[in-house]
C-alpha cells in the first residue's frame, strides 16, 4: 500500500468519525460541502490539522477549520484554491522559518452555505509583533491600531493567542482570543465578581450576573479554559464573549470515561439542562479514535500511518448576554509515525 494522499486521509478521517450513525445526528449533510472547500485550502506537503465545529442542538452541520502547520517559501495553492490568501501564506513560511508553526489556517462556514470565502486565522501566542504584519497580508493593516487597544487592556493572565477575520465582508468583525493561565482559570471558577472585574477592564460590557454565574460555573468544571471577543469595525468590543471550555488533555481511549462519568458528561448535562443541547452529546465520544495503517515508503521499507481524531472544546457564545446553543469540536490529524 501507497503513503496515502491529503484527500484520502481527509475521507478516511471523516467517514470513521461519522461511522455509526453519527453523520445523521452530528454532521448533517456538511460533508458534501467540505469535501471540495477542504481540497481548497491544501498547501505544501504535510497533512493538515483539521477541526471539525457542530451544533450539540438544532440541524446537524459541521463549519471547517484547517490548518497546515509548516509552510515553506515555495509552496503554492493549486490554481483556483487558496481563496485569495497566497500572499498570507508566502508571510506565513518567513515566519515558519523564523519561528517555527505557530499555526494560520481557514474557517469555513459551511452551515451557512458559504463556500467560495474563508476566515483566516492566525495564531501568534506571545509574538504580537507578528499581528500587524498578519493583518496587512489580508488587506487589514488599519485594524492593528484597534487590537493593540485591547490587547493593552487585557488582564494578567487572560493572554491573547490568536486572531482571526474574514477579510472583505462588510462589517466583519476580528477576533481575538486566547487561554486562560492557571491562576486566573482558578479565580474565574470561583468567583463570578472577578470575571466581572475582567470583563470591565477589558473594556467588555455585555454581560449581567446570570451570565457571569453559568460562566462561572461552565469554568469550574474545565482544565482549559479558552476566551474570544469580536473587536468591531469601529474598534469596540462587540456583544459576544465566546467560553470554550477544552478537553485537549483526553486521549481517545478516554474519551468514552469523559463522557460518562468524568468532567465531560458535567459540563454536558448543564449545557443540557440550560437548554443550550440536546442528547446527541451522548455520541460524541464513539467518533473520538486512534489507528494507524502500514504503507510501503519509496525506499522499500515499511512505513506506519498515524489516523487521529480527538475531543477539542465544547464551546459556548454568549450574545448580548443571552447564552447560544452550544458547539462541539473535534481535531482530526494523522502523519507518519516516527521509524522504530
Amino acid at each position: 500500500m501507497r503513503k496515502p494522499t491529503q484527500m484520502e486521509v481527509f475521507d478516511a478521517l471523516y467517514t470513521l468519525a461519522a461511522g455509526g450513525g453519527r453523520k445523521e445526528a452530528l454532521f448533517g449533510n456538511s460533508y458534501e460541502l467540505a469535501r471540495p472547500a477542504f481540497e481548497r485550502t491544501l498547501i505544501g506537503k504535510q497533512y493538515p490539522v483539521v477541526h471539525i465545529e457542530f451544533p450539540l442542538l438544532g440541524e446537524p452541520c459541521f463549519d471547517l477549520l484547517t490548518s497546515p502547520g509548516m509552510v515553506e517559501a515555495g509552496d503554492r495553492f493549486a490554481p483556483g484554491a487558496g481563496f485569495g490568501h497566497q500572499a498570507t501564506f508566502d508571510w506565513y513560511a518567513s515566519v515558519c522559518e523564523q519561528y517555527g508553526a505557530l499555526g494560520c489556517g481557514f474557517e469555513l462556514d459551511l452551515s451557512a452555505g458559504e463556500t467560495e470565502r474563508a476566515a483566516v486565522y492566525f495564531q501568534q501566542f506571545e509574538h504580537y509583533e507578528l499581528v500587524e504584519p498578519f493583518l496587512a497580508t489580508v488587506g487589514e493593516a488599519e485594524r492593528a491600531r484597534d487590537y493593540h487597544n485591547i490587547l493593552n487592556r487585557m488582564p494578567k493572565g487572560w493572554p491573547p493567542a490568536y486572531v482571526g477575520l474574514f477579510p472583505g465582508r462588510p462589517g466583519t468583525p476580528m477576533r481575538i482570543g486566547g487561554y486562560l493561565d492557571l491562576n486566573e482559570l482558578t479565580r474565574c471558577g470561583e468567583d463570578p465578581s472577578h470575571l466581572g472585574e475582567c470583563f470591565r477592564q477589558i473594556g467588555f460590557s455585555a454581560f449581567d450576573d446570570t451570565m457571569l454565574v453559568r460562566c462561572t460555573e461552565l469554568i469550574r468544571l474545565a482544565p482549559l479554559v479558552d476566551f474570544q471577543f469580536d473587536i468591531t469595525t469601529e474598534g469596540r468590543l462587540g456583544n459576544t464573549f465566546g467560553l470554550s471550555l477544552g478537553f485537549s488533555t483526553v486521549a481517545p481511549r478516554e474519551a468514552k470515561e469523559c463522557m460518562e462519568s468524568g468532567y465531560g458528561t458535567q459540563i454536558m448535562q448543564m449545557l443540557q439542562g440550560w437548554g443550550l443541547a440536546d442528547d446527541r452529546w451522548k455520541l460524541v465520544a464513539d467518533a473520538a479514535f486512534a489507528r494507524h495503517v502500514g504503507y510501503t515508503r519509496d525506499d522499500g521499507s515499511e512505513g506506519r500511518f498515524a489516523l487521529c481524531t480527538r475531543f477539542n472544546f465544547a464551546k459556548v457564545k454568549f450574545k448580548a448576554c443571552e447564552a447560544q446553543p452550544a458547539k462541539f469540536y473535534l481535531t482530526c490529524d494523522a502523519g507518519d509515525m516516527e521509524r522504530a
